[in-house]
C-alpha cells in the first residue's frame, strides 16, 4: 500500500492535456493521499516506511499543493496549465518519495528527484531569463547534492556498509569513528543546505522564484525546501545518537545565523517583490536550521511548518497582483488593501506574519528561539539584530504595495479562497501553537 501512496500523484496524468481535469485530479489526488498515510502510518514495505515525521511534512506538503492547484485553475492560460499540473504531480511523487524513504540512499534519490522535477517548474514560461535561471538552479542544486551523496557513501562505509536504513543506522551510531562522520556530517549539511537555500549556497533561489510563475514559487518555498530539511533533520538525529550533536550545532548555528543576517541585508534594495519573498524564505529556512541548532527539533519542525503556510500564502498573494497588474515590481504597485481587500487583506497580513509580528505562528517561534538563545548572550543578540534587519527590509515594500499610491488592478476572477484558507490556518497556529504534537514528532527523531 505504501507504493500506492508513493505512484498516487502519476494519476494526475490521466487528465491529459485538460485543463480542468487536471485541475480537479489535481486537488483530489494529494487529498486523498492524505487520508491514505493517516491509515499506512507505521507500515513498513522495504526500504519504504511512513513515521509520524514523515507524515508530518507528507500531509503539509499534499494539502499546500490541493490548495496551489486550485489557485492555478484560473491563473493559467488553456494552453499553459498542463504543463504546471504536469511537472507539479511530477514533483509530487518525488516529495512522496522522500518522506516514505527511510532508506538514506533512496532519500537521496528522491531529494535529487525533486530538484529535477520542480526545475520544470522554474521553466515553465521559457525564455532566455527562465532558461538561465533553470540552469542556475540545476547546476547549484546538483552541484549541492553531489556533496551530499559524497555525505550518504561516508556513513555507509562508516557503518562497515552494515545498513542505510535510517532506524538501524541510529542503533549503531555509537560504533561509528567520530572525526569520519564529523568530515561525512559536513559534506551532507553543505549539500542538503545548498537545496535549503542557506546563505551563501542560495543564490539558486532568488533567481528561480523571479522566473517561475506564482503559484509554482509558493510551491518552490512552501514544500520544495521542506524535502531538504526533512533530509538535514534525520541526518542531524544521527549526529545525536552518536554523541556528536555539539559539533553539530555549532555548524547548524552558524549557517542558521548567516542565513538570517545575510538575507537581511539583502532584503534592502529588492526592487522585484517576489525576489523579496525569496531572501525571506532564505532567511526562515535560515531560522530553521538556527531552532535545530539550538537542539529543539520540535521548534524547527514548528517553523517550518508556519513558514510553508506564509510563504505560499505571500506567493500566491504575489501570483494574484502580477495577474493583476503585469507589474514585477514593487513601486508599480498600490492601494491593494483598501482598493482589493479579496487579494490585500491577506497578503498584507502574509507580510506582517513573515515579519514575526503577533498573533502570527513565527513571532511564536522566534520568541522561543530568542529565549533559548540567550544562553549565550553574543548569540542572542545577533539573533535578534537578523530579525529586526529582516522586519525593516519587509515594512517598506509591505507599506508600498498595500497601503501606498498606485493604479488600482482591473478585476479577474481568481481562487482568493486558498488564500483565505491558508490565513485562517496561519492565525489559528499562532493562538494556538500544538507544541504538544510536535514534542512528540520529535521523539521519533531524537534519542533521549
Amino acid at each position: 500500500m505504501l507504493y500506492v501512496l508513493l505512484f498516487l500523484p502519476a494519476l494526475v496524468f490521466l487528465g491529459g492535456r485538460r485543463p480542468e481535469r487536471l485541475a480537479f485530479l489535481s486537488q483530489a489526488v494529494p487529498l486523498a493521499a492524505v487520508l491514505l498515510s493517516l491509515a499506512l502510518l507505521g507500515q513498513a514495505a522495504g526500504p519504504l516506511r511512513l513515521d509520524a515525521v514523515g507524515l508530518f511534512y507528507l500531509a503539509l506538503t499534499d494539502l499546500l499543493y490541493a490548495l496551489v492547484a486550485r489557485f492555478a485553475r484560473g491563473y493559467f492560460p488553456r494552453e499553459e496549465a498542463w504543463r504546471f499540473y504536469g511537472a507539479g504531480a511530477l514533483f509530487l511523487l518525488a516529495a512522496h518519495g522522500a518522506y516514505l524513504a527511510q532508506n538514506l540512499g533512496f532519500l537521496w534519490v528522491f531529494v535529487e528527484g525533486s530538484t529535477l522535477a520542480s526545475a520544470l517548474l522554474v521553466y515553465h514560461t521559457g525564455g532566455a531569463r527562465a532558461l538561465e535561471a533553470t540552469w542556475k538552479y540545476l547546476m547549484l542544486g546538483s552541484v549541492g547534492i553531489a556533496f551530499g551523496l559524497l555525505g550518504v557513501i561516508l556513513v555507509y562505509a562508516l557503518l562497515r556498509g552494515a545498513t542505510l536504513d535510517w532506524g538501524q543506522a541510529r542503533t549503531l551510531m555509537a560504533t561509528v569513528d567520530p572525526d569520519g562522520f564529523r568530515v561525512a556530517y559536513a559534506f551532507l549539511l553543505v549539500g542538503f543546505g545548498t537545496k535549503v537555500g542557506l546563505f551563501p549556497l542560495h543564490t539558486w533561489l532568488p533567481d528561480a522564484h523571479a522566473e517561475a510563475p506564482g503559484p509554482a514559487s509558493a510551491l518552490l518555498s512552501g514544500t520544495l525546501l521542506n524535502v531538504a530539511f526533512y533530509a538535514l533533520l534525520r541526518y542531524t538525529a544521527l549526529a545525536q545518537a552518536a554523541g556528536l550533536f555539539p559539533f553539530a550545532q555549532g555548524l547548524l548555528l552558524a549557517f542558521g545565523l548567516l542565513s538570517l543576517l545575510g538575507a537581511g541585508l539583502l532584503l534592502y534594495g529588492q526592487k522585484e517583490y517576489k525576489r523579496l519573498l525569496a531572501y525571506s524564505s532564505v532567511e526562515h529556512m535560515g531560522l530553521a536550521v538556527f531552532a535545530l541548532g539550538l537542539g529543539l527539533p520540535w521548534l524547527a519542525l514548528f517553523h517550518s511548518l508556519a513558514h510553508s503556510l506564509a510563504k505560499t500564502l505571500a506567493f500566491l498573494g504575489a501570483s494574484g497582483v502580477y495577474a493583476l497588474t503585469h507589474a514585477r515590481e514593487v513601486g508599480r504597485v498600490g492601494g491593494l488593501f483598501l482598493g482589493m481587500p479579496a487579494l490585500g487583506v491577506p497578503l498584507v497580513l502574509a507580510l506582517a506574519a513573515l515579519g514575526g509580528l503577533p498573533p502570527f505562528p513565527l513571532f511564536f517561534a522566534e520568541v522561543q528561539a530568542v529565549a533559548a538563545a540567550w544562553r549565550w548572550p553574543a548569540l542572542g543578540l545577533l539573533y535578534l539584530l537578523g530579525l529586526g534587519l529582516a522586519f525593516a527590509g519587509l515594512l517598506g515594500p509591505m507599506t508600498r504595495m498595500c497601503f501606498g499610491p498606485g493604479q488600482l488592478p482591473r478585476s479577474r476572477p481568481l481562487a482568493w479562497g486558498s488564500l483565505w484558507l491558508l490565513l485562517g490556518a496561519l492565525v489559528l497556529l499562532g493562538l494556538f501553537p500544538p507544541v504538544g504534537l510536535l514534542k512528540t514528532l520529535e521523539g521519533v527523531l531524537w534519542t533521549r
